[in-house]
């Protein structure tokens, strides 16, 4: 899975693991996050939204999708 560096205040990487449908968030602060249940259609709304960190807290937050930090 290849790692993508993005313009964010507080997200320095994402990345889309397709098979597993997990999205791996890493924070600026180093923290490592993957949210769970990512439907592809979800992930290109994410990868191509102009902010990061509020699709973060208004889709995989709010609507509750399975996260971990690793």
């Amino acid at each position: 899975m290849d790692m993508i560096y993005v313009d964010s205040s507080n997200i320095d990487q994402i990345g889309y693991d397709e098979p597993a449908g997990e999205a791996h968030v890493i924070f600026k602060s180093g923290r490592h996050y993957v949210y769970s249940d990512v439907s592809q259609e979800v992930w290109d709304f994410f990868n191509t939204s102009q902010s990061k960190g509020r699709f973060v807290n208004e889709e995989f937050k709010a609507k509750g999708y399975p996260c971990r930090e690793v």
